[in-house]
């Protein structure tokens, strides 16, 4: 039964209910966290971005002195 404002109980009251509901938390769950990323200069003077997913996937990037870029994916089994 959803919530009704008008009942006279709050929202938190409704939500914690006649079991004593908490937050639930998944065990082993996927956690959320940003790609990392590094960034630098090769020895020849281009330019390299490496970034890493949470899946620990790496797609690196660089410029190389002469101004070509290239992309390269190292994908995780």
């Amino acid at each position: 039964m959803p919530w009704n404002p008008s009942s006279g109980q709050t929202f938190g009251e409704w939500m914690r209910g006649e079991d004593g509901r908490t937050v639930e938390v998944i065990p082993g769950g996927r956690q959320v966290t940003r790609d990392r990323v590094t960034e630098g200069r090769t020895a020849e003077g281009g330019r390299f971005k490496v970034v890493r997913d949470q899946a620990g996937h790496d797609t690196s990037y660089e410029t190389t002195a002469d101004g070509r870029e290239r992309k390269h994916v190292h994908i995780n089994l």
